[in-house]
């Protein structure tokens, strides 16, 4: 596959970096170098894909794009009435979110003016600011949903530069979704090939379980362009694709109303998890206790690794910490879930590449990004994330193997603190197990070959 290399084509603010938001301030002014029209839907012809494909791939960078007005009357007259009625009102609507979304940046861009001058750096207006940025987010996805449905009806190219920024800035931040398969498909299908589209439409099609496009789309991108994250969804992918039957077969046959559920709120805003009580009884037990203990209050995200996952509940730092109680598993139990985009799994300690000592969950838990292959077969499914998903994947990213860069090192993001939203039912006491004993056990069994000082590990932390 010919590939084209996207490059800077949307101005990236980095607003307000004590508080690590990246904020697209293109996104607004529309400032994109290259774009597409749709070519999947029928009732354009080719002429007007090829028209707006000339229209994006020759704009100047200085100048905003801007939708060929008579190509779009044209359109609209082809339409029936009623059609062309729906289109002329998903327009609208586009404009006015975007007008809205100006604001909205120019706003952050105010308090952001004042805090850097030292004219306030208040909590107030560090409050102040958390709650623009929270605007701006969901005005962001909004305005992405408006632009789809735009781009579904007539050949937008502002639209269509929408959309292939924010599939990028979606890719990055390891956010998929069936709305980032579909734009993503749709610019692929209008001629758009840089790699980025590709891979975010084949990720996102394994998120949403459309595992025979996951193949199609991985066939066509030159193996080079693959990143680990991709070979990893490859080599997996029968294994995913199970998972992701089961799972839709666990859900349909779990009533979601009798589930536990827990709001964290953490420096990137708030997200929703339900907890699989049906499942994992005596994790969810142990997770509510050391919730209403507060003992996630302030807890660093201490690995967040893209395209993998994020994690906290480590409060050594170094990733051996423990509340020195450990968990028997749960993972064979007989209606035990998956891991897919989202869910909640208890760590252990690892004793080589995917594997882990038995028994060994205790604090800290891992929310994944993507699907993973097997991991449910050796970890604990807790929960998943049903609201908010976008939060955990705007986490500031830690990579503990990577060397520190030579610049400013912004502190990881924080859980600020976990509230319980529903309580479920009455759960039995957490079953724990004796690890020393386990790991002993195991090490005589020659399953666990020179652990070394393992062992000063399991102590409590609470000591």
């Amino acid at each position: 596959m010919a590939t084209r290399f996207a490059v800077p084509f949307v101005c990236l603010l980095v607003a307000f970096q004590a508080f690590s938001l990246i904020v697209i301030d293109a996104c607004v002014a529309q400032d994109a170098t290259a774009a597409s029209s749709d070519g999947m839907r029928n009732e354009l012809a080719a002429a007007s894909d090829a028209s707006m494909r000339d229209q994006i791939g020759d704009a100047d960078e200085s100048k905003p794009i801007k939708d060929d007005e008579a190509l779009i009357e044209q359109v609209l007259g082809d339409m029936p009435p009623e059609i062309a009625s729906q289109a002329r009102a998903a327009r609208t609507t586009f404009q006015a979110t975007k007008t809205k979304l100006a604001k909205a940046m120019a706003e952050l861009r105010r308090i952001q003016v004042r805090f850097f001058n030292r004219v306030d750096r208040t909590p107030a207006a560090k409050e102040t600011y958390r709650q623009q940025r929270n605007e701006i987010g969901v005005l962001l996805r909004q305005h992405f949903d408006e632009a789809l449905e735009l781009y579904r009806m007539l050949p937008s190219s502002e639209a269509a530069s929408f959309l292939l920024t924010m599939v990028q800035h979606q890719f990055d931040r390891d956010e998929y979704s069936a709305t980032t398969y579909e734009a993503a498909t749709r610019l692929i299908d209008s001629g758009q090939n840089f790699t980025y589209l590709f891979l975010a439409a084949a990720r996102s099609a394994a998120v949403v379980g459309r595992f025979e496009n996951v193949r199609k789309i991985y066939d066509v991108v030159d193996d080079e362009q693959l990143k680990d994250t991709d070979r990893r969804i490859l080599a997996g992918l029968d294994v995913l694709e199970a998972a992701y039957k089961r799972e839709q077969q666990l859900i349909d046959a779990t009533d979601s109303e009798k589930l536990p559920q827990v709001r964290f709120t953490t420096t990137q805003g708030n997200f929703v998890v339900e907890l699989f009580s049906d499942s994992a009884p005596s994790a969810v037990s142990h997770f509510l206790k050391l919730v209403g203990d507060g003992f996630y209050d302030g807890m660093d995200f201490s690995q967040v690794l893209d395209g993998l996952l994020a994690l906290t509940g480590d409060s050594s730092g170094d990733g051996r910490g423990n509340v020195g109680r450990f968990l028997i598993d749960e993972h064979e139990n007989e209606n035990a879930r998956t891991a897919q985009r989202g869910s909640i799994l208890m760590a252990k300690m690892p004793i080589g590449p995917g594997e882990f000592i038995p028994n060994s969950a205790s604090s800290q838990i891992a929310i994944a990004f993507l699907p993973l292959a097997g991991a449910g077969e050796t970890q604990t499914i807790l929960g998943r994330v049903i609201e908010g998903m976008h939060v955990v994947s705007s986490l500031r990213r830690v990579d503990p193997t990577k060397k520190a860069e030579k610049k400013v090192q912004l502190p990881p993001d924080v859980v600020i603190s976990i509230e319980v939203v529903r309580t479920g039912p009455e759960l039995p006491e957490p079953e724990y197990v004796d690890l020393a004993a386990e790991i002993e056990k195991a090490r005589k069994a020659g399953i666990l070959p020179g652990m070394g000082g393992l062992q000063n590990n399991v102590s409590s932390e609470d000591e």
